[in-house]
């Protein structure tokens, strides 16, 4: 398995590449309508700046954020000791440091973790979804939980978000000014001075105010595609954690027909184990489909190893572009 957390790594830096990409023209493009050439690097400063005290406050704030209006109850061994046991053994199984373990006062049933820095993480539950499964399908959730924050998922998850956000914020900023901030107005003069100058600066404006309607919809592909993955492998691992597809398949089923409303906040929605159905949309879920994550699981009859389960996902989704372990060497 540490080969592919090592490709998953790979993977995300990429995405986080092209998002960055996205950023910077966003901002160089906003730069360029306030200011031409000379705003340019005013734009991209701009966005940068953005970006930096959002990802500050993520993770300074960490966790806290994220639970935050929640009204999530902190717990030790002596308020649940099964719960505090499955996770503390868990945890050392994974070998990471012990989470801090929430409770959400809801009865929808979910659970999601949180936090970017392995020994500063937490996990949380619905008190729906604790009175609702048995503890081998609490161990499968949680081991779920456990991966990503083993695999590093949180973080990547978050800075990602950050990222998706700031250039959301950016180019929402450039179509007001450029709707009611007056670009219009100085667009037209900028063409009234005549000749082929006037039509390459209504080109470069055109191609402006395209990246900013297309780059939030690119980045958030990018998004969704970094962490739509990241749920197979997490349930992946959780079996190789567990050696149980049984009790996670039966576990996302009861979580499945939950219809109850939950709205933890986009951030801590994209980390549920299964996304709330305030936040569910067609074409961009940050989350697989349950069901077929449920019959991938129901199909590792024969093991549960990686490759098992690469050939139940293949079964399933109709191919395999999951990471690739390494081949060992004869």
């Amino acid at each position: 398995m540490y080969e592919l957390i090592a490709s998953n790594k790979r993977k995300s830096w990429v995405v986080f590449i092209a998002m960055g990409l996205l950023l910077i023209g966003i901002g160089a493009g906003a730069g360029y309508i306030l200011g031409q050439e000379e705003g340019i690097i005013i734009g991209i400063a701009i966005a940068a700046v953005v970006w930096i005290i959002q990802a500050a406050v993520a993770l300074g704030a960490g966790s806290q954020v994220v639970l935050q209006g929640l009204n999530a109850q902190s717990i030790e061994s002596k308020d649940d000791p099964e719960l505090y046991n499955i996770i503390e053994e868990l945890s050392m199984g994974a070998g990471v440091a012990m989470p801090k373990i929430y409770i959400i006062p809801t009865p929808a049933l979910n659970a999601f973790a949180a936090g970017t820095k392995k020994n500063k993480s937490i996990v949380a539950i619905t008190s729906g979804l604790r009175g609702k499964l048995s503890r081998p399908e609490i161990q499968a959730v949680m081991a779920h939980e456990m991966s990503h924050i083993y695999n590093r998922d949180v973080l990547y998850l978050t800075f990602a978000s950050v990222m998706l956000c700031t250039i959301v914020i950016v180019s929402d900023l450039l179509m007001r000014y450029f709707f009611w901030g007056g670009g219009g107005r100085r667009n037209n003069n900028r063409n009234s001075s005549g000749g082929n100058n006037g039509y390459a600066q209504l080109i470069i404006w055109i191609v402006v105010i395209a990246l900013a309607i297309l780059a939030p919809l690119f980045a958030r592909l990018f998004y969704f595609s970094l962490s739509r993955k990241r749920e197979y492998l997490a349930d992946v691992q959780a079996v190789n954690f567990t050696r149980d597809p049984d009790a996670l398949a039966n576990a996302l089923e009861k979580i499945s027909g939950d219809h109850t409303e939950f709205n933890p906040g986009k951030m801590a929605a994209a980390m549920c184990i299964n996304v709330p159905k305030s936040h569910k949309t067609s074409a961009f879920s940050t989350h697989p489909p349950i069901a077929k994550r449920i019959a991938i699981l129901r199909a590792m009859s024969h093991g549960t190893d990686y490759q098992t389960y690469c050939k139940a996902y293949e079964q399933i989704i109709g191919k395999n572009d999951l990471p690739k372990p390494k081949k060992s060497k004869k």
